[in-house]
């Protein structure tokens, strides 16, 4: 593999200058074939999720559902550096901290995590598919081939299912700040509320109706349904690069094209943004400022030794702040971070004020835990890239309008992405 990049690396700069030939020629060694369709929809379930996603009963405290830290004028998350839980207000950019927790991390984004290919979920990893079989997941009564809570476990249907089991069963996210119910007790709560609360008789049609033949529900099938409705509700998989790996080479700018071999080769992206979804879904520390509380004492080691997991790039024009703590507000900083991580870590220009937030999101500075990120680097993270002006404006064209899904390309102008761009124009289609 390692061959294999460094053969990558140096391809558009031994032949010729031609980007459709480059690009042929990486998407012929990568295999790559573009994202795949999403399954067929199960229209009962994706209704039942629906509502599910929008209902405040799924929370402790009847005051927040899925929609707050995940809306649609958010594109998926919040639009926020770090997310906020129960006790918060408002929606997108408009949310503000008020009386809730300042969640550690950044919300991330829900664009194709139903599709195959997706191997773990959280920034740390924390939910997987366990190597014997089953789930590995943070509660040990779900996980492995023969778990403890095993009615719930068989019955769901993937790791997005599985994924949504956990913000309604945390205490500083939707159970409410203060409660001591375990997750397993909490789980049976918002069961207990959605059957025999105000709306109990419709969602107990609503339930019959996405699982036909059932007879005994449980907190896995409302998990199932909240991830069908994400699973067609933020699919990107109709962006300009899907459509030209295809053979539809239209749908390409030059500059978006010099900007993909750009990325495939002098900006060393593929080191970790590999595959069709443009990651491995593995885990790398690449040098990120720490802001806010962390997950202790103000540090975040994620995974281990400050490594976060490598997110996916479709829609990414849309869903800023970037990185684990939401540190980048711009596809620019994080352009300019990649090429002097150590420069970045060092030298990040942060004000801790925020106008969305009660308290400070201090910057950890602290000598023992800078060191101690910059010793743990990632391997194959570049220390510098040569990269030109000209060189950022075509890698960013193509990863702000190259990777954004059709359907949402009039959103790049509404949002303002490409104002510093004269010549990166968003490919509306009628």
């Amino acid at each position: 593999m390692l061959l294999l990049l460094c053969f990558l690396t140096v391809l558009p700069y031994s032949f010729a200058q031609d980007s459709d030939r480059d690009l042929s020629q990486y998407i012929q060694m990568m295999n790559l074939k573009g994202l795949p369709k999403a399954p067929a929809k199960n229209e009962a379930l994706y209704q039942l999720g629906l509502r599910l996603f929008y209902d405040k009963q799924l929370s402790g405290k009847d005051n927040i559902s899925c929609h707050a830290c995940h809306s649609l004028s958010g594109f998926s998350a919040d639009t926020l550096p770090l997310a906020v839980g129960e006790g918060a207000e408002g929606l997108g950019k408009l949310r503000i901290q008020s009386q809730g927790l300042l969640i550690p991390r950044h919300t991330p984004a829900l664009y194709n995590l139903g599709l195959p290919g997706v191997g773990s979920l959280f920034w740390d990893g924390r939910i997987m598919k366990h190597p014997q079989g089953g789930w590995w997941t943070p509660e040990e009564g779900l996980n492995g081939p023969t778990p403890k809570l095993k009615e719930i476990a068989s019955t769901l249907d993937g790791l997005l299912a599985a994924q949504a089991l956990f913000p309604i069963a945390s205490p500083e996210e939707m159970l409410g700040q203060g409660s001591t119910l375990s997750r397993v007790e909490a789980w049976q709560a918002v069961m207990d509320r959605l059957f025999n609360g105000r709306l109990g008789a419709s969602y107990k049609r609503f339930f019959r109706e996405a699982f036909p033949g059932v007879e005994a529900f449980n907190i896995g099938h409302a998990a199932n349904a909240i991830a069908e409705l994400e699973r067609h509700h933020f699919l990107a998989n109709n962006t300009p690069w899907d459509n030209y790996v295809r053979g539809e080479k239209k749908f390409m700018t030059e500059r978006m094209k010099k900007g993909a071999v750009i990325f495939f080769s002098k900006g060393s992206c593929t080191n970790c943004h590999s595959g069709e979804h443009f990651t491995t879904f593995g885990f790398q520390n690449i040098g990120i400022p720490q802001i806010g509380p962390g997950v202790k004492d103000g540090d975040d080691k994620g995974r281990l030794d400050y490594r976060f997991r490598v997110a996916p790039l479709r829609n990414v024009a849309l869903t800023a702040p970037y990185m684990h703590s939401g540190a980048f507000a711009t596809m620019w900083e994080v352009i300019d971070h990649y090429e002097h991580p150590m420069r970045s870590l060092h030298h990040f220009n942060w004000d801790a004020k925020h106008p969305n937030y009660r308290e400070d999101l201090i910057l950890d500075e602290r000598q023992e835990t800078m060191m101690a990120r910059s010793k743990t680097l990632a391997m194959n993270l570049p220390r510098s890239l040569e990269l030109t002006p000209e060189d950022k404006k075509d890698l960013y064209c193509f990863l702000m309008v190259g990777l954004t899904d059709l359907k949402n390309q009039a959103d790049l102008i509404t949002k303002g992405v490409l104002d510093e761009i004269d010549d990166c124009s968003p490919r509306i289609t009628h």
